[in-house]
């Protein structure tokens, strides 16, 4: 990557774009390009902080220990998208992994050259930090919001629900007004005597056709049906559960479309679960009504 691509690189990411031609050809002049091969991490948590990271084409992983082994997804990134900023503000440990998602490339910047090119400009150093503080202000907001919708979501499943369609309902009214931008959704209920979905709950703009469909035939759990409609089947070990349908009125980059992917797909696990304990309270009334018709006095 020659010196003007450096530039223009810079110039796409939210915390340089509107910082002047000069300076931004003395910072490029300190980026490291670096090519990270998918499934390779590039930050580790644990480990000490060594600067801020640029991605400028594909898609990054980033991602927490859990206590219990394994690690729960934080957030994906796209081009134009930073990570590593809060170490740069506290120094010290990195508090999450970062992962490439196929081939990614990124342009690293040490900490310590960053601080020598701020110090030599007090008011490019004033506008960098403002925007510093846009992008983490941005992200809060993300992680807020899915906090609040699974919190909102966790608090209807911890009341009973008659039926599936009920159920859907009220978590599409849960989860809608919590997504980032503006979303129109859909839960269709599997009907298992006709291998149809039957539409169930619908909020926003109509997705598809009142109508019945064929049940999805589908290996796939979570796909994207085009670029802005996200299909999720929700299936227990025997059966297809339901199927929701998400569309964003807005045009999605990659990583918008795998984080979106992710919360979702956490929503869909609840849920999955939710409807599971229906069909088992079901079952067992049905099951308990045949014993009582079976041990009736005989006549």
């Amino acid at each position: 990557m020659d010196s003007n691509e450096r530039v223009l690189a810079l110039r796409s990411l939210t915390l340089f774009s509107a910082l002047p031609e000069e300076r931004l050809r003395s910072l490029a002049e300190l980026l490291e390009p670096l090519t990270v091969e998918d499934g390779k991490p590039f930050i580790v948590e644990g480990a000490k902080s060594d600067g801020l990271y640029y991605v400028t084409a594909g898609r990054v992983r980033v991602a927490k220990r859990l206590g219990e082994g394994g690690e729960k997804d934080l957030a994906f990134l796209g081009p134009g998208e930073c990570l590593g900023e809060m170490e740069l503000l506290r120094g010290g440990i990195r508090s999450a992994s970062a992962y490439a998602q196929g081939r990614a490339e990124l342009l690293r910047l040490k900490s310590a050259d960053l601080m020598f090119w701020l110090e030599a400009d007090p008011a490019v150093a004033s506008r960098f930090f403002a925007g510093l503080a846009e992008v983490q202000s941005g992200r809060l907001r993300r992680t807020s919001d899915e906090v609040a919708m699974l919190y909102d979501l966790s608090q209807l499943l911890l009341a009973p629900q008659a039926t599936p369609s009920l159920l859907l309902t009220h978590a599409l009214e849960r989860v809608t007004p919590h997504l980032q931008g503006a979303w129109s959704a859909e839960a269709r209920v599997y009907n298992q005597f006709e291998n149809e979905i039957d539409l169930a709950a619908r909020r926003g703009t109509a997705i598809s056709a009142d109508a019945s469909e064929p049940a999805p035939t589908t290996a796939a759990d979570a796909s994207w049906t085009d670029e802005r409609t996200l299909q999720l089947l929700l299936r227990s070990p025997k059966r297809l559960l339901a199927c929701l349908r998400f569309r964003a009125d807005a045009e999605l980059d990659d990583a918008k479309r795998a984080e979106a992917a992710r919360t979702l797909g956490a929503v869909a696990r609840l849920l999955t679960s939710a409807l599971e304990n229906i069909e088992f309270r079901t079952d067992e009334a049905l099951r308990e009504r045949l014993r009582t018709r079976s041990n009736g006095p005989s006549i």
